[in-house]
């Protein structure tokens, strides 16, 4: 197949996340299995235009806030009419691309990572947030002919609850990198977070949590990796709490230290209050670490409640709390939860997912063509 892939950003962007290296794991593997593969993107301060990375062919156009309007131009479809490709994978992250209405007649398979919904206005104000809000609204009318995956039931669920048809939404789950094995010696009493420091991502949550666990007596510590705009109102916060010697905010950091944190931590913590999966508790797990996460969408998929870790009720910090004080404090708990764990994400590799994504692309092309 000549595939086109169309996302905000590619893995080298500066505002990278979990979404570009997702799509990253994917297109590699799609270019292993033997097609030709195109990333359509946005540009950026030092970007080509043109560039081979990773197998793929990028091609960089307008900028991160103007990429979307870029794509409406004639430019773009004389390069697709050129370039003839089979399909396009429409990669739904944050606005939609609106592929299926500018396309012409090739094939369109979405792929969600989350939707936002009502989540928007903790990162936006009412008239940007009301934006991406409408614009979600219209993908089930926008997108409804074509097939769609997401990343995990939860993600079905709330999809079909906008109105999309649940037979036509493919599970993809996602992969684990192999850098996230276990060992080393677990640090007593070390919580750890991987995030983009975003306030819909509630890592205010978590420093309040630790505060209530010192409050009580336990010598607690916790270690925050990753980079955000709200990363100085959490460590306002932090300060104000007198917990400067307990909580480390440590930037962003290479993936073999995300790792090596979550092989060093005993609990893993992820209070978001919106997921397309949830990495972090995948990952951690595959580094024998149990997790506690909030229940909401794309956590409800990554975390076994009961078994690789807790499920608490988003913004319930005082459960939140007690959950990660009950895996601290019983040693045979936390060893059994992170032993679940780890066996739970040995069954997610990238090549299944890929596989997925292969056989929904030929069944996008099989059915324009029906």
């Amino acid at each position: 197949m000549k595939i086109l892939a169309i996302n905000w950003q590619d893995w080298k962007a500066p505002q990278k996340g979990g979404a570009e290296f997702y799509l990253k794991e994917i297109l590699t593997r799609l270019v292993g299995f033997g097609h030709d593969v195109t990333l359509l993107c946005s540009g950026y301060k030092g970007a080509a235009h043109h560039e081979i990375l990773d197998g793929i062919r990028i091609v960089r156009t307008g900028s991160r806030n103007t990429f979307n309007f870029h794509l409406y131009g004639s430019p773009i479809r004389a390069y697709l009419r050129a370039n003839d490709f089979d399909v396009v994978i429409d990669d739904l992250n944050k606005i939609p691309f609106y592929t299926p209405l500018w396309r012409g007649s090739i094939p369109v398979a979405g792929m969600l990572m989350h939707v936002f919904r009502r989540e928007i206005f903790k990162e936006a104000g009412f008239l940007p947030g009301s934006y991406v809000y409408l614009t979600e609204s219209l993908i089930p009318r926008v997108y409804k002919k074509g097939l769609f995956s997401c990343l995990g039931a939860s993600g079905r669920e709330e999809l079909a609850g906008m109105g999309m048809d649940r037979e036509k939404i493919e599970v993809l789950q996602v992969g684990v990198n192999p850098v996230f094995k276990p060992g080393g010696k677990k640090e007593k009493n070390l919580i750890a977070t991987v995030t983009r420091l975003m306030q819909y991502k509630c890592i205010d949550h978590l420093v309040y949590a630790v505060s209530m666990l010192a409050e009580k007596g336990l010598d607690i510590r916790c270690e925050i990796a990753g980079a955000g705009p709200d990363r100085k109102r959490l460590e306002k916060l932090t300060t104000s709490l007198g917990l400067s010697e307990r909580v480390s905010f440590l930037g962003w950091v290479p993936l073999n230290e995300v790792a090596e944190l979550y092989r060093r931590a005993s609990v893993a913590v992820q209070p978001s209050a919106k997921e397309g999966w949830g990495f972090l508790a995948t990952d951690a797990g595959a580094c024998a670490t149990p997790v506690v996460a909030a229940r909401v969408p794309g956590l409800t998929d990554s975390v076994i409640d009961g078994k690789t870790g807790f499920l608490y009720e988003h913004g319930n910090i005082k459960e939140m709390a007690g959950y990660i004080e009950k895996l601290l404090l019983d040693a045979s708990l936390r060893e059994k939860m992170g032993a679940e764990n780890l066996e739970w994400s040995k069954s997610l590799t990238w090549d299944k997912v890929a596989r997925r994504v292969e056989k929904l692309l030929f069944a996008s092309i099989a059915k324009e063509r029906s």
